[in-house]
């Protein structure tokens, strides 16, 4: 046997390790080549920008097919987070809610199960079963449409197909059709989707979760927490619906996207440095205050379900800032009157005519012309006009509101009362001319009538009268608010003014802008006109507006309350029929615009149902259980001074310290007697109904017993007994230990450890 020597060894050794170390080295050039062939020639397409890449990215891309390249740079949009609205106070009206979009992998299942669903294709067919009742009780409510056997069919057929296919898509428009994250768990841990199998090779139990097939992906849509209160008005931005607050401040609610570039390059996808983050929406603050709201709503759809009524609007705005504290436009959903939504934005495009409200607008012109010559008398039920003609002839009209008959005279307060249609004629007619609709319409337009009104909620149009006609029926319709059309809004706004002393305040939905720590914008009150009419005819605007409600003959003298003092007018208005092209007089729209308190206006409101076979009393109805709502909700009692609040009688109280009971009485405007002493605590013995308060001192013995702190932290101790009427001492660090009193002094020494 031949041996190898050890030089032998050692050169073989040698030789191995050379062949190595070589290998090695060229490995290591070798890659070092490579990296810097992809630094430095390849550098381009790293960065995306190579010419062997398409950009998809470019503006004007167009889809070659005819080109071979492989190479794409793609982008994936970053969605920002879109703020949220809240009320005048804060609370959350519109949020940010997350829903998830499922889908069942029948692919990934078949594939998985393939060797089982071969041999055995029954293996989980119970499980299916199973799951399919389970997904039918879960969601029963939401998807009445799908029963259990659909479930199963869906399931079963996406299996034997190889299929990946959504189950519940998300339709953000569709609230009831949302999956939530209780969905999503309930679904996670039904006990039988662990699929439990013994593996013979590896002799051991191999445990499976089949609700890893379906997908959950999580979509974030906008939810309100109040249902269908205010719906319209905070509104959708959508791709196919864009309308309310929503949409007007989309700049400001939806943030700025961001964008993600990336190399898809032989089906892998390569990050890329250009990056852009997304800035988050900011949080818009609006001038509802949710309790108004709510009472508004709420009477207002209890009004239309009683009604009948095809749809109707309520509007609160604040009489000196023109914030806008509730508006409603609910809709009939239900035939039967029985459920009613938020459909339309009524109160800024609804095209209907006014009726009676627009009487005042002719009474401020009127005004505006004669003044408040109350001497002066007019045709109210029945009158002939006399038209004069180019030959001196007369064309007569001859008009009739009333089944009275004969010609019956009123003033204008008793015009206004009884809402006479030929009445306001004859006074425009008188003030302007019977031959001089231009004057009277100039003086609407010095009003604003005309005027494009800009919100926050998108703009409120001019009043459609007709220009540059002396057509008599034109004129004469006009001057009671018919033949033209006017947003309901509107109406609310010149309202408001008579009720702010002739400020006209522009419409204002929200107050401040902020993000997630401050307020980066705020938005004020804005004027319109500070004097729309003159100072006189505002005054005597609103006593005509007393007597509609506290007249002997006014319209809405049935709902006076001396509890809930209120002014306004009421309007009652025939529905035009374009297929017929005449008026409707089977039903009506009705309406009642006014403020309250009567005599310091805090709110003006406007009600406005339309399609009723009903009177206007009906909308007066429900704006004074508004305004008796709003008054007795417990926000309202800042608008009532200490000397509108009646004086109830206290009885005896707790113990006052002596140096505060003058003040906290006065403060309630009780007049106090106390007996001159130095004991540091009286109490109320007795008081009457004329504020009148007689005190009684209460030695230290009898108002309270020294309190035990022993175990209190320093401050509270303190706090307790400084209450008590005590003067304690402190004596250490930490809890109170003991605690001794000194009669002579009142002071308490606390010992703290």
């Amino acid at each position: 046997m031949k041996t190898t020597s050890k030089n032998e060894i050692s050169s073989t050794t040698k030789w191995r390790i050379t062949l190595v170390y070589l290998i090695m080295v060229l490995f290591g050039i070798a890659c070092l080549a490579k990296i810097m062939y992809l630094s430095i020639v390849e550098r381009t397409l790293a960065l995306g920008t190579s010419p062997k890449c398409i950009d998809t990215t470019e503006p004007g891309y167009e889809r070659d097919t005819t080109d071979p390249r492989t190479c794409f740079v793609k982008m994936n949009m970053l969605r920002p987070v879109r703020g949220e609205i809240y009320d005048d106070h804060g609370r959350v009206l519109v949020a940010n809610y997350t829903v998830f979009e499922v889908s069942f992998d029948g692919m990934g299942f078949a594939n998985e199960y393939k060797d089982t669903l071969k041999s055995n294709p029954k293996a989980f067919d119970e499980i299916l079963q199973q799951l399919s009742d389970d997904l039918y009780y879960q969601f029963k409510d939401r998807f009445p449409k799908y029963n259990a056997a659909y479930y199963y069919q869906f399931l079963t057929s996406n299996i034997k197909g190889k299929q990946y296919k959504c189950l519940f898509p998300v339709k953000d428009w569709d609230e009831r059709s949302w999956v939530t994250s209780v969905d999503t768990s309930y679904i996670k841990n039904r006990p039988y989707l662990t699929y439990v199998k013994y593996d013979k090779k590896k002799e051991d139990t191999v445990r499976r979760r089949l609700h890893t097939h379906f997908n959950f992906v999580p979509t974030s849509v906008r939810i309100n927490p109040y249902g269908e209160m205010a719906k319209r008005t905070l509104g959708v931005e959508s791709h196919d619906r864009k309308y309310g607050l929503e949409h007007t401040m989309d700049s400001i609610l939806g943030g700025e996207r961001g964008s993600k570039k990336y190399l898809e390059i032989n089906k892998a996808m390569v990050p890329l440095r250009d990056r852009l983050d997304p800035v988050d929406g900011y949080n818009i603050h609006t001038t509802i205050k949710l309790e108004i709201q709510h009472a508004v709503h709420n009477e207002l759809s209890r009004k239309l379900s009683e009604l009948n009524a095809e749809w109707g609007c309520a509007i609160v705005m604040e009489t000196k800032t023109g914030e806008i504290k509730a508006i409603s436009n609910l809709r009939r959903a239900a035939s039967d009157g029985s459920y009613y939504n938020e459909s339309m934005e009524y109160a800024l495009n609804a095209k209907v005519e006014p009726g009676s409200t627009f009487k005042i607008a002719s009474l401020l012109t009127y005004l505006e012309k004669v003044g408040n010559d109350t001497a002066c008398i007019y045709p109210m039920f029945n009158h002939t006009f006399k038209y004069p003609l180019k030959n001196g002839s007369f064309r007569t009209f001859p008009k009739s509101d009333s089944k009275v008959h004969g010609e019956t005279l009123g003033t204008p307060s008793e015009i206004i009362q009884r809402s006479s249609n030929i009445g306001i004629a004859s006074m425009v007619f008188r003030a302007y001319g019977i031959k001089n609709f231009q004057d009277y319409r100039n003086q609407l337009k010095k009003m604003g009538m005309f005027d494009t009104i800009h919100t926050q909620l998108g703009d409120i149009l001019p009043a459609k009268i007709k220009d540059g006609t002396n057509d008599f029926n034109t004129y004469y319709a006009t001057c009671f608010g018919a033949g033209f059309t006017i947003p309901i809004l509107r109406t609310l706004t010149y309202y408001n003014a008579i009720a702010n002393d002739g400020k006209m305040m522009a419409p204002l939905f929200v107050r401040y802008v902020t993000d997630t720590y401050d307020t980066v914008q705020t938005y004020e009150p804005i004027v319109l006109k500070e004097h729309f009419v003159s100072d006189s005819t505002v005054k005597w605007a609103k006593q005509y507006l007393e007597q509609v409600v506290w007249g002997p003959y006014g319209t809405a003298r049935r709902y006076r309350d001396k509890n809930c003092m209120f002014a306004g007018k009421t309007g009652t208005r025939d529905i035009w029929d374009e297929q017929a092209r005449a008026y409707r007089t089977d039903i009506n729209a009705v309406s009642f615009c006014g403020y309250f308190p009567m005599d310091k206006p805090q709110y003006t409101v406007i009600i406005y149902i339309y399609g009723v076979p009903f009177h206007s009393d009906v909308a007066v109805d429900a704006f004074a259980r508004i305004a008796r709502s709003i008054m007795n909700s417990a926000n309202y009692s800042a608008t009532r001074s200490t000397a509108d609040s009646p004086f109830t009688p206290l009885g005896k109280t707790g113990p006052i310290q002596r140096k505060y009971f003058n003040t906290l009485l006065s403060g309630l405007g009780y007049d106090t007697v106390t007996h001159e002493s130095n004991i540091p605590y009286v109490r109320v013995e007795t008081s009457d109904t004329n504020r009148h308060v007689t005190a009684k001192p209460l030695p230290p013995n009898t108002y309270q017993k020294m309190p035990d702190v022993r175990g209190m932290v320093a401050s509270d101790a303190v706090t307790e007994l400084i209450r008590a009427g005590y003067n304690p001492r402190i004596i250490g660090i930490g809890r109170v230990k003991s605690q001794v009193l000194d009669n002579s002094s009142g002071i308490v020494k606390l010992y703290l450890e």
